[in-house]
């Protein structure tokens, strides 16, 4: 490699994060993956890992510990000494191009289905789509599908985050290393996000089915390498505490008690007024799209310029039909100078820049001057592009063409820039240094808010909470223990249509209110009643809130288990099965009425049924 490409790259390294740091203890400097870089605890895990990796027969490794404790930054030092043996699995496209640019073989968990089985990008999406409730069948066509894998130099996998993908795909890989003699680390945090879409056979976390196939879990990566504000590590860690209370795994919903919590912890930040100039985190992109119009009503009120750019289809303008705050998306490219953005490169990385200046040529807009926030100095013009995979998100791409009909949606051009905004989704395992966020708490489940928290170092990194639904029945909850002279008054959660300054006087002076201690409260009983009902004046006992989940056996547990205690019975199956070849759906499924089961298939639901019957007589004994 020639000295200007390593220079060209060391560039591309410095602007991954999102900007830098101010704070003394974290420089926001690109560690070297290197041995010595690695903390205590990371270097036993190091050691631990090489150790099992140096065994001829396989390994599964499950590495669990809470988000911001460098279980990334370890296993990318472990990819760097083995080179090519070992292939990185990653939820995030931008992340699988840094790591490519360190020459780490990494792949999204989409591309890895398209490379290894020849798969179109459509069917690597459809892979594991589980519609079928009979589920061996489920698991033999994991096993036909574990024949069509394209085996190349690799002796190690590790997917990184093991709670995303679908409970099949974990599975798959499991068989894949029980038939090709794989070595494989499913890294995660049993409080990461779920998978977005999940299977019948499994509405429970992935954690239980990792805890199935694990021979060894490394859980003692304690000390956060992110957080550096130790009041806010404190904040955080007891946050995870309340979620894992409710279960110990998966989606935890942001209840009432859970929102009231946050509330508690940072007060201030729900009163501040909204920043533009901040990252702003949500868990939808409808609620991204809202953001962005009420940024336009902000700089109409200040008199700041603006453009709206239009996606372009060929040499036309794409027009969107509806331009309303309701969209899934923006339906243009909304251009203020002086304001951040992401440009995301060809390749897929991502940098945080600033527009500096916007170049006109008869009257139309032709390029942007964009400065990279990591390196001020670093100046760049760019143009329209045909935007590719990494520069537009696929639904996103989808939306433009059925919203616009165009002929060809693989023909949109725009300046690849994207707002300052992230989903909770796109925030996992990024650290965001220095800029500051606002983080929505309109989601469905507690679990994003933690992805959130996770994502920065300090608490002043956190300028705004949104929390518009129950700001009110905060206050008067907060009214209610701390000043209110009713008996019990504490005992309660609130909620009420007051205006927040009828409350919020009385809080900010420390005084008693004969008016808010006379109210009449409506009691309720149900969690679920309280949470949505539209009646003034309702209360809750916070004991309704104390209740916890109980984890509940999924038909994809038993698979797994079944698999782990039958490997044999696994590559016999394998070894019986035929390649099915690429058929069409109708024809396929004419097929499977005309002939009977594959004797592999029936091979396999007849050694079910006796290792059920096994485990049924030893439960008797």
């Amino acid at each position: 490699m020639s000295d200007a490409a390593v220079q060209e790259l060391k560039k591309q390294f410095d602007s991954l994060s999102i900007d830098q740091s101010n704070c003394t203890g974290c420089t926001g400097e690109e560690k070297e993956l290197d041995m010595k870089n690695l903390n205590k605890y990371q270097k036993q895990a190091y050691h631990d890992i090489c150790e099992l990796l140096k065994q001829e027969t396989k390994s599964i490794i499950a590495i669990d510990a809470p988000s911001g404790n460098g279980k990334t930054f370890l296993l990318c030092t472990l990819a760097v000494k083995y080179q090519k043996l070992v292939k990185v699995i990653i939820f995030r496209k931008d992340q699988a191009s840094e790591l490519s640019l360190k020459n780490i073989q990494s792949y999204t968990f989409v591309s890895f289905c398209m490379h290894h089985f020849d798969l179109l990008y459509h069917q690597a999406l459809k892979m594991f789509r589980t519609i079928d409730k009979d589920k061996i069948r489920e698991l033999y066509k994991l096993i036909v599908y574990s024949k069509k894998f394209v085996v190349e130099d690799t002796s190690v996998l590790i997917l990184d985050i093991y709670t995303i993908p679908s409970s099949a795909m974990l599975l798959l890989l499991y068989i894949l290393s029980l038939k090709h003699n794989l070595h494989l680390i499913f890294v995660g945090d049993a409080m990461q996000l779920q998978p977005i879409n999940k299977s019948v056979l499994h509405k429970e976390s992935n954690y239980y089915i990792i805890q199935i196939l694990k021979d060894l879990t490394i859980s003692n990566l304690s000390k956060n390498m992110r957080i550096c504000d130790t009041e806010f590590k404190k904040k955080v860690a007891r946050f995870y505490e309340l979620l894992q209370q409710v279960q110990p795994a998966g989606n935890v919903p942001l209840n009432y008690k859970l929102r009231y919590h946050l509330y508690t912890q940072f007060r201030p930040k729900y009163f501040t007024e909204e920043n533009f100039d901040t990252i702003y985190i949500a868990q939808t992109h409808r609620n991204i799209t809202r953001r962005l119009y009420r940024f336009i009503e902000h700089l109409k009120s200040t008199g700041t310029t603006y453009y709206e750019v239009p996606f372009r289809f060929g040499l036309d303008d794409i027009e969107v039909p509806l331009h309303s705050r309701k969209n899934k998306y923006f339906p243009t490219l909304l251009l203020v100078p002086g304001y951040k953005y992401i440009y995301v490169t060809e390749a897929g990385v991502h940098h945080a820049v600033l527009l500096e200046d916007i170049l006109f040529e008869n009257e139309k807009i032709e390029g942007l001057t964009i400065s990279f926030l990591k390196d001020k100095n670093r100046v760049k013009t760019i143009r329209r592009v045909n935007l590719n995979y990494y520069q537009i998100l696929p639904d996103y791409r989808n939306w433009l063409y059925h919203t616009s009909r165009i002929h060809d949606k693989n023909d949109i051009s725009q300046f690849p820039l994207r707002p300052y905004t992230l989903t909770y989704h796109a925030t996992l395992g990024r650290t965001i240094d220095k800029g500051q966020v606002e983080l929505s708490t309109e989601c469905v489940y507690a679990n994003f808010l933690y992805i959130g928290l996770c994502s920065v170092r300090h608490d002043s990194d956190i300028h705004k909470i949104h929390d518009k639904r129950d700001l009110t029945g905060y206050l008067m909850t907060e009214y209610m223990e701390t000043l209110s002279l009713k008996k019990d008054s504490e005992k309660y959660y609130y909620r009420c249509h007051l205006d927040e300054g009828e409350i919020h006087q009385y809080i900010v002076n420390n005084e008693n209110s004969e008016h808010l201690d006379n109210i009449e409260w409506t009691t309720m009983n149900d969690i679920h009643q309280f949470e949505k009902s539209q009646i003034n004046f309702i209360r809750i006992k916070r004991s309704e809130y104390e209740k916890s989940n109980k984890k509940e056996d999924t038909p994809f547990m038993q698979i797994a288990e079944f698999v782990k205690e039958n490997p044999q019975v696994i590559l016999n199956t394998i070894e019986m099965a035929p390649v099915d070849k690429k058929k069409k759906k109708k024809k396929q499924e004419q097929e499977n009425k005309k002939y009977e089961e594959p004797d592999a298939l029936r091979y396999l639901r007849h050694e079910y049924d006796l290792w059920v019957d096994k485990k049924e007589k030893d439960l008797q004994k």
